[in-house]
């Protein structure tokens, strides 16, 4: 018997398409903004390789702290994945495209 790894309440926000499309429109335009102006571009780089290494430091030194809180964030987590079936219960609007 496999047990399904329970889905976090973080990926079935993002996955809600008005959600997944306003994300997608920001990448865009971020996009769009980095190629139309060079030294936004460049700034915009350095930032992004800064938080790459300030995220990767984080999440090392992080690890041993969720290791231990790992039953609490993962009940924490099952209660707000209810409370999202809830809210989709009460508003299947968020499950459909957001033209409609």
């Amino acid at each position: 018997l496999i047990v399904p790894h329970p889905q976090s309440v973080v990926s079935r926000v993002a996955s809600l398409p008005l959600v997944s499309c306003a994300c997608g429109a920001m990448a865009s335009a971020y996009g769009r903004t980095k190629e139309r102006h060079p030294c936004v571009g460049s700034v915009c780089r350095v930032a992004e390789k800064g938080l790459r290494t300030l995220t990767a430091a984080a999440a090392s030194g992080a690890q041993p702290l969720l290791t231990r809180l790992e039953p609490q964030i993962s009940t924490a987590n099952k209660f707000a994945c209810r409370g999202l079936d809830k809210l989709e219960e009460k508003l299947p609007m968020l499950q459909q495209p957001p033209e409609r």
